[in-house]
C-alpha cells in the first residue's frame, strides 16, 4: 500500500534513517541484513556471499521461474520503518521498528485488512456469513500475546 506522506512528519526521512542506522541495517524482526542506500545490488550480494552465516539470507536474493531461470528479488532487502501503533504522527523511538519489506507486509496485513473490511461496511458491501476479522488468542489461549486472525485459519 502506497505511504500517505501527508499523514508524516517533515522531517520523517531523517527519523527513518535514524532508526535504520540504529539497527545496523538490520531488520528488527527476522534479522535479515538489509541494504544500504548507495549500495549496488551486485555488492550486496557478493557482501551475502562473503560474509559468515549469510548464505541463507543469499539464497533468498533470487527466486526460481517456471522455465529454469532465476529473477532477482531486491525489495526483499530494503529496510523500512514501521509505526508499531499504526499511527504515523506518533514517531516514539518506543513505537518505531526498522523492518525488512515482507516482515512490514506482514505487520500491517491484520491492519489493512480491517480497513478493507470497514470500507466495505461504509459501502454496504459486505456479505452477513463473511467471518470478522478481530484477532484472536493463538494456541487456544495459551500464548495471551500470540494472535491469530480468522482470516489465516483453515
Amino acid at each position: 500500500m502506497p505511504m500517505d506522506r501527508s499523514l508524516y512528519p517533515p522531517n520523517w526521512e531523517a527519523i527513518a534513517l535514524e532508526k535504520k542506522i540504529a539497527a545496523n541495517w538490520t531488520c528488527e524482526h527476522c534479522g535479515r541484513p538489509c541494504r544500504k542506500p548507495g549500495v549496488g545490488w551486485m555488492d550486496f550480494v557478493l557482501f551475502l556471499l562473503n560474509s559468515e552465516g549469510m548464505d541463507g539470507w543469499y539464497a533468498q536474493t533470487y527466486e526460481e521461474t517456471a522455465d529454469g531461470g532465476t529473477v532477482e528479488k531486491p525489495q526483499r532487502f530494503t529496510l523500512t520503518v514501521a509505526h508499531l501503533d499504526q499511527d504515523p504522527k506518533n514517531n516514539d523511538p518506543s513505537n518505531l521498528a526498522a523492518l525488512c519489506a515482507p516482515c512490514h507486509l506482514n505487520h500491517d496485513r491484520p491492519y489493512i485488512l480491517l480497513n478493507h473490511r470497514r470500507k466495505q461496511e461504509r459501502r454496504g458491501q459486505l456479505n452477513l456469513l463473511d467471518p470478522p476479522l478481530f484477532p484472536e488468542p493463538a494456541g487456544h489461549g495459551k500464548d495471551p500475546k500470540a494472535v491469530q486472525h480468522p482470516i489465516w485459519r483453515t
